[in-house]
This record gives C-alpha cells, sequence and structure tokens, in this order.
C-alpha cells in the first residue's frame, strides 16, 4: 500500500510538474493578451528559452514574436498621424528586428508529424503572412537605423529585407526591380562599412554586384574595403573588372592590377597591361607615373624617373606625378652622395654643385604635391630629409608642424 501511495503521489507530482514548466509562456501570453510593452513579454518569458521543457516549442517564441510585431503596429500607427513618443522610431526598429528572429526561430519548431507521418503546423501560416505584410517595413527600419547612426542595425534590416524577397514561402506580391534590390544590397554594404564590419561590407558589396550593381562607386568602395582587409585576389577581380568598364576615366584601377601583378612577381603581364594602357592613351599622365612605379620597383631609376618626368609635362597637377618625380630626385641625390669626395674642399664643392641642385628641385616637387594632396605625409617626410640636407631650419619647423610633430 505504502509503495502504490509512493507510485501515485510521484504520478501527482509529476502531472503538477510540467504545467508549472510552461507557466511563464502563459503568463508572458497574458501580459501580451492585456497590451503590456513587448519588451515585458520579452522579459517574462525569458526563461522558457533554455527550460528543455519549453525551449523547442514554437509557441515560446511565436508569443514574444507576435507581441514585438504587434507594439511595431501600433508605433506605425501613431506616426502616421505624428502622435509617435520620444523614442518610438529606435523602438520600431528594434521591435522588427527581434520580432523577425523569435518568428524565424518559430518556424522549424512549428513542423510536427502526426501519428499517420503528416507535418501539420500551427502557427507557421500566421508568421509568414506577417513577415510578408511587414516586408516593406524592414527597408524603412533600415533607413531609419541609419539616420541614428546604428548602421549594424541598418545593415541588418536591410539584409532581412533582402532575404525576404527571395524567400518563396513568402509569396510577397509587387517585388521592388532587381535594379533596386541592387541598390538595396550597395546600401547595406555601406552600412557594414560604417559600422566597420569590412568582411560583411565586402560581402554586400559582391552581392551587390551579382545582383547587377556596376555603378562606379561599387568598385572604387569594394576596392578600398578589400585593400584594406587584405583581400587581394577580389581587389585584383574588381580592378580587372573596372578597367574594362570605366578605365579610360580612372586609371587607378589599372594601378590596382599592377600593384598585384607586381606583388606576384608577374612582371611581363604587368608591364604588358601598362603598355597596352599607354599605346591606347598616349596623354594618360597617370599611366607614365603607374609605368615609372613599376619600372623603379625592378631599379631602374633612370627609366622611372624619366616617365615621373613625362607624365609632370602632361598634368602639373598630379599629385602623384610630383610627388614621385620629388622622391626620384630625392634617391638620385642620396645616391650621388655616397660617391663624393672624402676631402674637405672636394666634397663641399661637390655637394655645392652636384647635391644642393637635386634638393632644392625635389623640394619644389615635393612642395607643389603636398600643395595638392594635403594627406599625402610620404611627401612632408621626404622634404623633411631635403631640408635638413639643405640646412633650413626654419623649414624643418615648417614641416613637422604640418606633421603634428
Amino acid at each position: 500500500m505504502k509503495k502504490l501511495t509512493a507510485i501515485a503521489a510521484g504520478l501527482i507530482f509529476g502531472a503538477v510538474a510540467l504545467p508549472a514548466q510552461q507557466q511563464v509562456v502563459k503568463d508572458a501570453e497574458r501580459a501580451a493578451k492585456e497590451g503590456q510593452p513587448a519588451a515585458k513579454v520579452v522579459e517574462i518569458i525569458t526563461p522558457a528559452f533554455t527550460d528543455p521543457a519549453t525551449a523547442a516549442e514554437a509557441l515560446t517564441y511565436v508569443v514574444p514574436g507576435k507581441a514585438l510585431f504587434s507594439e511595431y503596429d501600433q508605433l506605425l500607427g501613431l506616426k502616421s498621424f505624428n502622435k509617435l513618443p520620444e523614442g518610438g522610431d529606435q523602438a520600431m526598429v528594434d521591435d522588427l528586428l527581434l520580432g523577425f528572429d523569435f518568428y524565424t526561430r518559430a518556424l522549424p519548431l512549428d513542423s510536427v508529424a502526426d501519428a499517420k507521418g503528416k507535418i501539420k503546423t500551427k502557427h507557421s501560416k500566421e508568421i509568414l503572412n506577417t513577415l510578408a505584410g511587414h516586408f516593406t517595413d524592414y527597408n524603412s527600419a533600415a533607413v531609419t537605423a541609419w539616420e541614428l547612426k546604428q548602421y549594424d542595425k541598418a545593415y541588418r534590416a536591410w539584409d532581412i529585407f533582402l532575404d525576404m524577397a527571395a524567400d518563396p514561402r513568402l509569396k510577397i506580391n509587387n517585388l521592388p526591380a532587381d535594379t533596386t534590390l541592387s541598390e538595396i544590397a550597395f546600401n547595406q554594404a555601406l552600412a557594414a562599412w560604417q559600422a566597420d564590419s569590412l568582411n560583411l561590407a565586402l560581402k554586400s558589396f559582391m552581392k551587390a554586384r551579382k545582383m547587377g550593381y556596376n555603378k562606379k562607386a561599387l568598385y572604387d568602395y569594394a576596392i578600398a574595403v578589400g585593400a584594406s582587409s587584405g583581400a587581394n585576389e577580389t581587389v585584383y577581380e574588381l580592378a580587372q573588372e573596372a578597367n574594362g568598364l570605366y578605365g579610360n576615366e580612372d586609371p587607378n584601377y589599372l594601378g590596382h592590377i599592377i600593384n598585384y601583378l607586381l606583388q606576384a612577381n608577374r612582371l611581363d603581364e604587368a608591364n604588358a597591361q601598362i603598355d597596352a594602357a599607354i599605346a591606347q592613351n598616349p596623354d594618360n599622365a597617370q599611366y607614365y607615373v603607374v609605368k615609372g612605379i613599376l619600372l623603379d620597383n625592378q631599379d631602374k631609376k633612370a627609366e622611372a624617373k624619366a616617365l615621373f618626368e613625362k607624365a609632370v609635362s602632361l598634368d602639373a597637377n598630379n599629385s602623384m606625378a610630383l610627388y614621385n618625380m620629388g622622391r626620384a630626385l630625392c634617391e638620385e641625390a642620396y645616391t650621388l652622395s655616397d660617391s663624393a669626395p672624402t676631402t674637405p674642399a672636394e666634397s663641399e664643392k661637390f655637394y655645392n654643385e652636384k647635391i644642393v641642385p637635386l634638393f632644392r628641385q625635389a623640394a619644389e616637387y615635393l612642395e607643389n604635391a603636398w600643395n595638392i594632396d594635403n594627406n599625402n605625409t610620404d611627401a612632408l617626410r621626404y622634404l623633411d630629409n631635403v631640408y635638413y640636407n639643405l640646412h633650413d631650419e626654419n623649414m624643418m619647423k615648417d614641416v613637422k608642424a604640418r606633421l603634428g610633430e
């Protein structure tokens, strides 16, 4: 009798325990029906996310998801009447992002096989309809997050928007044109870049490109991001494509191609590329700069200097041509000084007649380069050394001031 009582007691306690484990879900449902804030509903139901008895139930995620989308709809209504409370825009962004997380977590848990093996769902239709109904809201949320300078959330909202556009389960009517979707992928990349997520930015730039976005800005930004993140192969691929599309107006793409080939020690290919470009457009100063740098890296200093001089003659405002011409003159002066006579009198004469003119010429080119491009600190580094060799203390102080030292 005692044994039977113990078993019965165990069954009674077990029967009570299961509802107790699920009580937080019911409490959260009640809070949602009472119209409590979505954040409160999420707070109540949070223990259910880690409880084995409820973590695998679709309802555990449907309840907070539904509360979040309902709150979003209420705020959207207030916004339409210019009655959105302070922080309302932020709440709308957060509601959509978190609501999507809960609903997409609920979907795979909602497909359950019955005794006959037939798959049945209870919440999936409502979830998919809700998501489809809020499709365009995710684009709006991304724009809002961008305006709030929350670039990571802007990226995520656009990511959801693009994923939803490609999801056949949602059956979205009047999808944006492919060109519009590719522009959104481009904006998503910019958001990731602003958030300092270089890998995500490059991934999105490449996605936009795959979707058909081929404006010049995409190549410029993607190459900049790829170079910063060390994605050299991708930079090379982008530069080749961009050079075919925009090479006539921007020779920098060819520079990236040559740089890649140079680093890969594919010098014959590099020379062939730049020679073909010069043959096609012999008046492009930047091509001579690129060819000069290529030759300089092959230790053909005199030939390189002649090309920098040619570039300056074609475009006197080309900062890179000016900088490299000044740099070449400095290097020539350094090399020449190594062969200076050893006697004081001869050395001084050699210095004044051979070295000083080179440094003075170099100073002129480098100053012009820096005046055109104030970000060229390399020009200032050379100038610092030039004025040191010219014993010009005032100009040395000036250069250090420009360097912020």
